[in-house]
């Protein structure tokens, strides 16, 4: 890659050029607004999972989360790897944005019929329950909806609008808490919950076609103007996506394959503890993968424009990132039992407590990774980026079968643990090799240092567990603060890797 700016960038205004506070403040707004968005999701994800788990039990939340990995699965698959790309090029070429608006939207549209039709005929393969099986088949006509939803959202994104993909999530997930918590009420079933995600993704497609009308993001000529080589755009438009195909269902199977792989060789109530432990740790990961997605566009902007803005930038978001995750695992090792008794009211899912020990420090080793494989991307090495996410999900599927036959849930949770263990060597090993930014040590030892005397005062204090998480939490905080990785000058250096 050269630091020259691309030739098919957006012409920068006052507020875009690295020399201004506008940088700043999109950043800012772009983040904060994933991130709002991503909050919102998971609390009430997270709230509706406590309440099916509470009210169906553990064999009904394992149902729930099959039929979720399942649907998650499929809509990378019916989305062909276009978002990831649209993103980073439309972002430097708004007005591109109508014609590949439409490109793309028939693309996924077909691409959702199929894999509806794929899950569909799946479901006479698999040894699942007859409601697993009826769930997997009604969850899947949501596909085609979530077609438009994607691709809107791909322009939202592409213009750093990342607000209205806030006001989307926000609404929808509202909207799936309310009318699940109905069904829950009238004595629905995982079938009945399935209904409602295709009700409500009927509602954000709509939504987010008045919105994007709304916002005038879709500038230059629609596919009208070149119909003659519309076959030659596709063909074109799906080869430069091939490699973000393949990292994205990479990704998303990185998550899901561990709960499909268990459904299947352990059965749904298995799944459900393990889903019950990766509850809390999900929200995590969640929020890992929508700070590096809010910096994303910026970063590969500032990466022809301001190549010093962007190295600090990558630098500081890695050490504040892990400033956070590194006591949340350590704290959550050492507290696991109270956090998840307080969360499920039946007995039976004690035995999720160990799993989610080892569970949760996989949310500072995905951080890293996730570092890893975004800034390749910045950088136009997408086929490095896949090799770390194949890497982690070779490693899944190698270690997941053996460890789940002999240690069940725990052992998925070692697993996965270990998965992404391997994939985040193997990220460092390529950034190192390209010199991509990486930090300085001793910040980052300095925080493993403090995390393990969290870890230690939290688990050995002889106090009830909320009283060892904030007395594990304060040490954390003196530690980070006597080391000098916390300081006030942090957040002006932060200020102004954002406004150079």
């Amino acid at each position: 890659p050269t630091d020259a700016p691309s030739m098919d960038a957006p012409p920068m205004d006052a507020s875009d050029r690295p020399g201004s506070t506008g940088t700043g403040r999109r950043v800012l707004l772009n983040t904060g607004a994933l991130a709002g968005s991503s909050l919102w999701r998971i609390a009430l994800s997270f709230v509706l999972q406590i309440l099916i788990a509470n009210r169906l039990g553990e064999v009904g939340l394992g149902q729930y989360a099959t039929a979720l990995a399942y649907l998650n699965v499929t809509q990378i698959l019916s989305s062909l790897g276009l978002p990831m790309l649209l993103v980073r090029d439309l972002a430097r070429a708004p007005g591109e944005r109508r014609r590949h608006f439409y490109l793309a939207l028939v693309v996924q549209l077909l691409a959702g019929v199929l894999a509806w039709a794929g899950l569909v005929g799946l479901t006479l393969l698999l040894p699942y329950q007859p409601t697993t099986r009826l769930a997997l088949v009604i969850i899947g006509a949501s596909l085609p909806l979530f077609a438009v939803t994607s691709v809107s959202e791909t322009i939202f994104q592409a213009g750093e609008r990342m607000e209205l993909v806030m006001g989307v999530e926000m609404t929808v997930n509202s909207l799936i808490l309310v009318l699940s918590l109905l069904v829950l009420w009238r004595g629905g079933t995982v079938v009945h919950l399935a209904g409602v995600m295709v009700v409500t993704q009927s509602v954000s497609a709509a939504l987010c076609l008045a919105l994007l009308r709304r916002s005038r993001l879709l500038s230059g000529d629609g596919p009208g103007r070149r119909l003659a080589t519309l076959a030659r755009d596709l063909r074109e438009l799906l080869g430069r996506a091939a490699p973000f195909y393949g990292l994205t269902l990479a990704n998303v199977l990185l998550q899901r394959l561990d709960i499909l792989l268990l459904s299947v060789l352990a059965g749904e109530a298995i799944t459900g503890i393990y889903s019950a432990a990766y509850l809390v740790v999900r929200v995590l990961i969640i929020l890992s993968q929508t700070f590096w997605q809010a910096l994303y566009p910026t970063l590969s902007r500032l990466r022809h424009q301001a190549p010093e803005q962007y190295r600090r930038l990558a630098v500081l978001g890695l050490r504040y990132g892990l400033m956070l995750l590194l006591p949340a695992a350590a704290l959550g090792a050492a507290t696991g039992d109270g956090i998840l008794a307080l969360l499920f009211s039946a007995e039976g899912y004690q035995a999720s407590v160990p799993v989610f020990r080892v569970l949760i420090w996989t949310a500072p080793l995905f951080f890293i990774s996730t570092y890893a494989v975004n800034l390749l991307l910045v950088e136009r090495l997408p086929g490095q980026s896949l090799f770390i996410v194949g890497a982690h999900l070779l490693a899944l599927v190698l270690l997941l079968p053996p460890l789940v036959r002999t240690g069940q849930a725990l052992g998925a949770a070692a697993a996965m643990t270990g998965a992404i263990a391997v994939s985040m060597v193997t990220g460092l090993l390529l950034l190192r090799g390209i010199r991509a930014p990486l930090g300085e040590g001793r910040p980052f030892l300095a925080l493993l240092l403090a995390a393990g005397v969290a870890l230690a005062v939290a688990s050995l204090a002889p106090l009830a567990w909320p009283l060892r998480l904030l007395l594990g939490g304060a040490a954390y905080l003196a530690g980070v603060w006597w080391s000098g990785v916390l300081a006030a000058s942090d957040l002006l250096l932060f200020r102004k890797a954002l406004q150079r």
